[in-house]
């Protein structure tokens, strides 16, 4: 099956695929940095009352306006609601604009973008905090990362209002205040097909880790990153690139990503240095695919979608270890080493068993279904 093929039918999150080739945009780094310069109002240090720290890791899912943040055990740790940003199009021709999730985590704290411009600090078990702001509109719409320290954040702002293409500048300050603010890197890119865009999806030893998707579409399916760029925050230069002709993972995990072959026979399993870490075997039906926090197991998971196989994620340890198969739900991202976040229950997967067989795999439904938004802690 060729990979344009197998994208139609991905899992995926927010967005719907494009079938013509993706270039990356060419970056023009800038660094055009200012002690107190900002790009848009921003809340003071001291406006609002510090949030509360979070321990544990907790699975995110958007649902019908509400941000939820599942324990490993299917339990609710926080209900948020945020509303959604104006920009739905890229142009008067109805072609849907591709939203990154609107939700960012560190290593203590969970944000998310509410409407076009309000960044929000989650405060359980339903508050939020106002943290900052970014650039938002009708025509104009920002994803971010929060660094995991909780001190910069990385915000790549598109700007649709012309008429064939989109305007694209990545900037990094001060997460409270505004400061130390950089313009790092701009650039153009078509609207049509060959349009792509980057979403800042983490921080890795200081560095903006960035996925490389698609910018406009009138497809319905799902599409996984082209390419992910690890690239210094200062500067734009970028340090890493993983792509190949395999589909890669939707989500990054701290250990890297993974990148299914065309056939669906194997995966190869980067790093963040975009070093080959090992190759792992795959089955025909495995589209979907990432890895566990600290790179001990990987999932795949089949792609959602007409034509597509029924819904189901196989787990397997590489030590090499145990594996085990689950029908029913098709898995998005891992929670911590046993547990797995799918769009509608948690997976639990015995990975630590001492043995090279099969395991037995069980869900817990969640309260709430919906696109899968993240980890947290969010440290890659």
């Amino acid at each position: 099956m060729e990979i344009r093929s197998r994208a139609l039918i991905a899992l995926c999150v927010f967005l719907a695929v494009t079938c013509g080739q993706q270039s990356p945009p060419t970056a023009r780094p800038s660094a055009v940095a200012s002690a107190g310069a900002t790009v848009s109002p921003s809340f003071s240090a001291g406006a609002s009352p510090s949030p509360v720290a979070l321990t544990g890791n907790f699975g995110l899912l958007l649902s019908a306006g509400t941000l939820y943040a599942f324990r490993p055990d299917a339990s609710v740790a926080a209900a948020v609601a945020l509303a959604n940003a104006s920009v739905q199009y890229c142009s008067s021709a109805h072609d849907g604009a591709l939203l990154a999730p609107p939700v960012s985590s560190s290593n203590a704290s969970i944000y998310f973008r509410d409407g076009d411009t309000k960044i929000r600090v989650v405060q359980p078990p339903s508050g939020a905090l106002d943290v900052t702001t970014v650039p938002g509109g009708p025509t104009t719409i920002s994803f971010f990362s929060v660094s995991p320290d909780d001190q910069r954040i990385a915000v790549l702002v598109e700007d649709l209002s012309p008429a064939t293409t989109a305007n694209l500048r990545l900037y990094v300050e001060d997460l409270r205040g505004g400061g130390h603010h950089a313009d790092v890197f701009t650039t153009s890119t078509p609207k049509g097909k060959g349009g792509s865009t980057l979403w800042p999806m983490g921080w890795h030893d200081g560095m903006l880790v960035l996925a490389v998707v698609p910018i406009c579409t009138f497809e319905p399916a799902g599409v996984t990153p082209a390419e992910w760029h690890v690239s210094d925050a200062a500067t734009a230069v970028r340090k890493a690139t993983i792509k190949g002709s395999c589909v890669l993972s939707y989500w990054p995990s701290p250990a890297g990503v993974a990148c299914v072959s065309a056939n669906g026979l194997q995966a190869r399993v980067y790093d963040w240095t975009g070093k080959l870490m090992t190759l792992a075997p795959a089955q025909p039906d495995d589209l979907q695919s990432g890895m566990s926090p600290s790179g001990r197991s990987i999932f795949y998971a089949t792609g959602l979608g007409i034509g597509a196989p029924p819904p189901a994620t196989r787990m397997v340890n590489l030590g090499p270890g145990p594996i085990a198969r689950l029908d029913g739900h098709s898995a998005c991202l891992w929670i911590d080493e046993d547990h797995l976040l799918a769009p509608d229950a948690i997976i639990s997967f015995p990975s630590d068993s001492p043995c090279q067989c099969t395991v037995t795999a069980s869900s817990t439904p969640l309260v709430a279904t919906g696109v899968c938004a993240g980890r947290f802690p969010g440290g890659l």
